[in-house]
């Protein structure tokens, strides 16, 4: 049976730039929400956000002229795909380029605050009706002249695919929080049906933007609590979620190419599984049922050492959550954690990202806590990890890793992580 190695994972979160600093800050129960310093959120119940560190990319490109064609969270995923190609050993560019696939998940892309409006107060100055007429002349210089290039959905597949010289497969999904599951889902099913030998995949997002919190502030769904607080998925104080940015890649290729070539092999891609939510409502549209079976699709009767949850941190969310997982894994048998208490909630980004530093965690020999976690809500039928980092005994652990959108759509991924120990 044909197997997909990982050799490569690469993360930009608002916990750190590299994967190594994302891992050792996990250890540690840290988390990158903060106050929010990105806009003005004076008199909003709201403080907090999770943003990324600034980082200077430019330089680095082996095309810097595309670098005017990249938004926020693009420049994110070049970062994170570079750290995660750098670490495979891999070079596109010495290979053929058709047997190296890429697949992407891809989130905000809609056009924000400051790229438009100042354009539009300044052509309906002075008492002028709101037609669009009046946008020639000097409003018209207050729009970004690359702005429809930076807002396509697929903008980061083609500048990921140019800058590493990647011909085969490829696909781009807009799945929200499922959307890099997806991505590496079909990186997976190429791999396994030898479309290509290696295959790029990930996702990248920045929900840290005044659209985005007047927007989930209007549905109820952001954290009232402090900075230092906020976001406590399957916690008794549990009040809602931070806005977040990132991005996560991997390198995944077919077994035996990674082995013939002496690759450092990090972990085992082991199966992905999806469902849709039928529920007339949005909150949640999916229920235990909808997430048991795309778990159960991804292990294909396994049983997972560790599990990584969605942990939205809303109520209603992690109710649901939780009855799914104790479901699967029967209660306080299995170390669950959730990983968006210490990045924020990152939208597209999430599932990757959350794949990647879960498995690099537990190749370590840990289970990263809950940040800011401190005492169960009604999920207190699960194991949950809080205050510390649980360590690990089983060489080899298989992590299940859940993610689910607002509109409905379940993603579960396993990987087994292959211990620094092990050969």
């Amino acid at each position: 049976m044909q197997r997909v190695a990982i050799t490569g994972v690469g993360l930009v979160t608002p916990l750190g730039l590299t994967a190594a600093e994302n891992v050792a800050r996990s250890r540690l129960g840290e988390s990158g929400i903060g106050p929010a310093r990105a806009f003005a959120v004076d008199g909003h119940p709201a403080q907090a956000l999770a943003t990324v560190a600034a980082f200077e990319l430019e330089p680095f490109l082996r095309f810097p002229k595309n670098y005017k064609f990249m938004g926020r969270a693009v420049q994110f995923a070049m970062r994170a795909a570079r750290e995660a190609i750098d670490q495979s050993g891999i070079d596109p560019r010495q290979m053929d380029p058709s047997r190296v696939g890429i697949h992407v998940g891809s989130g905000q892309t809609g056009v924000e605050y400051e790229h438009f409006f100042p354009s539009l107060i300044m052509a309906w100055d002075a008492g002028r009706e709101m037609d669009y007429k009046y946008l020639g002349g000097l409003p018209s210089h207050l729009i970004d002249r690359y702005i429809c290039l930076r807002t396509l959905a697929n903008g980061g597949l083609a500048l990921l695919s140019t800058e590493f010289g990647i011909r085969g497969p490829n696909g781009n999904f807009a799945q929200k929080d499922t959307a890099s599951a997806q991505a590496l889902q079909a990186a997976y099913l190429d791999l396994l049906e030898e479309r290509c030998d290696v295959a790029v995949a990930g996702g990248y997002d920045s929900l840290a933007t005044t659209g985005n919190f007047l927007a989930y502030e209007q549905a109820g769904l952001l954290s009232h609590a402090d900075a230092a607080e906020a976001y406590r998925p399957f916690d008794s104080q549990a009040d809602g979620l931070v806005l977040g940015e990132g991005a996560g890649f991997l390198v995944l290729e077919r077994w035996e190419h990674a082995v013939a070539r002496s690759a450092s092999i990090l972990g085992e891609f082991c199966g992905g599984g999806s469902a849709m939510g039928a529920n007339e409502h949005w909150r949640p549209a999916w229920n235990s049922e909808t997430i048991c079976r795309a778990a159960h699709q991804a292990l294909d009767g396994a049983c997972p050492d560790f599990a990584v949850a969605s942990g939205l941190g809303t109520a209603e969310e992690d109710r649901a959550e939780a009855a799914a997982l104790a479901a699967l894994i029967g209660a306080g048998r299995t170390p669950v954690t959730a990983l968006k208490s210490q990045t924020g909630y990152m939208g597209a980004g999430t599932a990757a990202a959350e794949l990647g530093l879960g498995l690099l965690c537990a190749r370590q020999g840990f289970v990263p806590p809950i940040a800011h976690h401190t005492q169960s809500g009604p999920c207190g039928a699960l194991d949950l990890v809080s205050r510390a980092a649980r360590p690990i005994e089983r060489p080899g652990p298989l992590g299940l890793f859940l993610s689910c959108s607002w509109g409905g759509m379940v993603a579960a991924l396993a990987a087994r992580a292959i211990s620094v120990a092990e050969p």
